[in-house]
């Protein structure tokens, strides 16, 4: 992904062929959480599951040194109930980046009710040294952005399953001064992902938190057609 959107910068001018190979030669992907070991901070980004951070959590600190901070970049799960999972809840943060990463300016920062004062600032320099804008907020589903949001999206569901055409409700949000249509970000960010938030939000918070009809919407698209988003060329728009 990195090399694409370096080489797409190279082709237009933007950079040169030895900023692709500096920038290239920063990263080493692994599958080996030994690779961790002398990380200051590192920040996990698997699926929007509980059980799946879990583990991640687990495993990382297993290997990193006790003074290193650990952050999660969900979307909508609570950072206190994550940092359950954590052996040092003080290192334990949220910084939450939005889609699409490399164009997206703002990151949040949410603190768990037992997070340090030395992962908020780790974190906030962090996010300033990558040239984002952090912003901090306190622990609550979904956060700041999301907790608008998914309200967004919750809402042209609910339209487009009473009949509302899809181009009717995106029109509407841009004439409100929305600058991508509900159903186009729900294809941005990806709806599987919007599928993983639901199922998770049920399970901690019981199946009347989400919207029967809602739910059944976005499994029809998931599961039965494979509509996943921009990611894999077809959502609610091809």
């Amino acid at each position: 992904h990195s090399d694409s959107l370096i080489s797409d910068q190279v082709r237009k001018g933007r950079a040169k062929p030895e900023d692709k190979d500096r920038l290239l030669s920063l990263i080493t992907p692994t599958a080996d959480y030994a690779d961790l070991t002398g990380c200051d901070l590192v920040v996990e980004a698997v699926f929007e599951d509980s059980g799946v951070k879990k583990d991640a959590t687990e495993k990382a600190e297993a290997v990193l040194k006790p003074s290193a901070v650990f952050a999660s970049n969900t979307s909508t799960i609570p950072i206190t109930s994550l940092a359950k999972n954590s052996a040092r809840p003080k290192n334990f943060i949220g910084i939450h980046f939005f889609s699409p990463v490399y164009k997206m300016m703002l990151v949040e920062i949410i603190l768990g009710k037992k997070t340090g004062d030395k992962a908020l600032a780790t974190a906030i320099d962090f996010v300033r040294a990558i040239k984002k804008t952090p912003i901090v907020v306190n622990d609550t589903r979904g956060f700041y952005v999301n907790r608008c949001v998914l309200r967004y999206m919750s809402e042209a569901y609910k339209m487009l399953i009473e009949g509302v055409p899809a181009p009717m409700i995106e029109n509407a949000a841009k004439a409100a001064g929305m600058p991508v249509g509900p159903l186009a970000l729900t294809d941005e960010t990806a709806i599987d992902l919007a599928q993983k938030i639901m199922k998770q939000t049920m399970r901690d918070l019981g199946e009347k938190a989400v919207d029967a009809k809602q739910m059944a919407l976005i499994n029809t698209l998931v599961d039965t057609h494979g509509r996943f988003g921009r990611k894999n060329g077809k959502g609610f728009y091809d």
